[in-house]
């Protein structure tokens, strides 16, 4: 967490001071945190206390012999960004942004875990949201939550607009604290802002034997099932279960179809699927550009709009806050975004038993793997075999980025003023 809030709602409360230390994951390539290690190699470098330009950037520009240590270029013009290049533009950028450095590096470990995971439109591609939202003054950097109200088992707070991903993780500490001392931990957060993929939230008290429970709501840009305008958010739901086998039994998934993916569509010149958005005039269309200017649908037709419901009653509702048509809209960013998050987190202990829930929970995932495929079908997978395939993956080759989303990330980046220069040379067709 960024530490306590200098400037408190006189009401009340407590700020909430959680642990600062961050443990950064082993990315299975060697990697130490960005802080402990110089990157003078591609022009830039970390004094202790501020990432700078080193006084032999402009020759490296020229020479370029960075690329084949941090991003490669294949016959397609698909960018392979190194893992450590995309940790230090995050950190760049966040820097530049004046971020303190402990909310900088959790938030870009958790946009870079969800680009490892092939969750491209909530990975390092929200930097542009971030650095908008924070130029405009919808985010604030250094925010802590604020506790309004709090029992044994629940909290609600206040995220008085920080850092979506430092409150995310916050509440869900929090609801982890509770569970280990009742059994059961709930916390309603509001004010909050753009979280990201929520499985980064729920995997962790997974690993330490809780299962664990996300949600959040957004912008009400997806339609009721059977209308044409929208009525509540892409309102993600993420779940994460200990399994005796390795790793947790995780699942994350909107429950309406995400207006992140639609847009890299139209940046790749691809087109979209039938059944995930309606054109302005409410017809199915699978030109990404037309849904752009349309309304998403609910996945899986009424059981999506039940579920997107259901999360908008539990972050929104339960906090008081805003929900369905309430949410302002994506493009305000003159206001608060008025988003909320939900976390609860269960021992299993208090039940059955962390032990036996572990041993079922590996027994079933097997099951679902050793069901026979249909026909068309490779295989069966169980929730969370893609991400970990698509993780290893990319940890060894690199993030794919098409020369056209990287170039338009940039720009998106220096439009708030942000120097990208250093990033931008790397890729010698800027």
């Amino acid at each position: 967490m960024a530490g306590t809030l200098q400037q408190v709602s006189p009401i009340h409360g407590r700020c909430m001071n959680v642990d600062q230390n961050l443990t950064v994951p082993d990315d299975g390539i060697g990697h130490v945190p960005p802080v402990q290690r110089s990157v003078r190699a591609f022009g830039i470098y970390y004094d202790g206390f501020h990432w700078r330009k080193s006084a032999e950037f402009s020759r490296q520009r020229q020479v370029l012999q960075v690329e084949s240590l941090l991003m490669t270029t294949d016959r397609d013009g698909i960018i392979q960004l190194s893992v450590p290049m995309a940790r230090t533009l995050c950190l760049d950028i966040f820097r530049q942004l004046a971020v303190p450095d402990p909310e900088a590096t959790q938030t870009a470990e958790i946009l870079l875990e969800a680009s490892l995971r092939g969750v491209d439109s909530h990975g390092i591609a929200l930097l542009a949201v971030f650095a908008e939202r924070i130029h405009s003054g919808q985010i604030h950097p250094g925010r802590a939550p604020f506790i309004r109200r709090e029992g044994p088992t629940t909290a609600w707070i206040d995220g008085q607009h920080g850092m979506g991903p430092t409150l995310a993780v916050a509440a869900m500490t929090l609801a982890r604290d509770k569970a280990r001392r009742t059994g059961l931990g709930v916390v309603s957060l509001y004010d909050g802002n753009y979280v990201g993929a929520l499985a980064g939230y729920v995997e962790d008290p997974a690993r330490g034997g809780y299962i664990a429970l996300a949600m959040a709501n957004a912008t009400p840009r997806v339609a009721p099932h059977g209308g044409r305008q929208g009525l509540h958010g892409t309102n993600p739901v993420a779940w994460a279960a200990p399994a005796a086998d390795g790793e947790p039994l995780l699942f994350d998934a909107a429950t309406g179809h995400a207006a992140a993916r639609i847009a890299q569509a139209a940046d790749d010149g691809l087109m979209i699927p039938a059944g995930i958005a309606l054109d302005p005039d409410g017809r199915s269309t699978t030109d990404p550009v037309a849904a752009t200017k349309g309304t998403l649908l609910p996945v899986g037709g009424a059981l999506g709009y039940g579920l997107g419901l259901l999360v908008d009653v539990l972050t929104g509702g339960l906090a008081a806050a805003p929900m369905g048509r309430c949410v302002p809209p994506v493009t305000a960013l003159d206001g608060p975004y008025g988003c909320s998050f939900f976390a609860l987190v269960i021992d299993p202990d208090r039940f059955g038993g962390a032990a036996a829930l572990a041993a079922s929970v590996a027994a079933l995932r097997e099951s679902a793997r050793t069901t026979p495929a249909a026909e068309g079908v490779d295989a069966v997978r169980a929730p969370g075999d893609r991400a970990r395939a698509t993780r290893k993956k990319r940890l060894a080759e690199g993030i794919p980025y098409t020369r056209r989303r990287w170039h338009g990330l940039l720009q998106r980046l220096a439009a708030c003023g942000l120097d990208i220069s250093w990033a931008a040379a790397i890729d010698p067709s800027t």
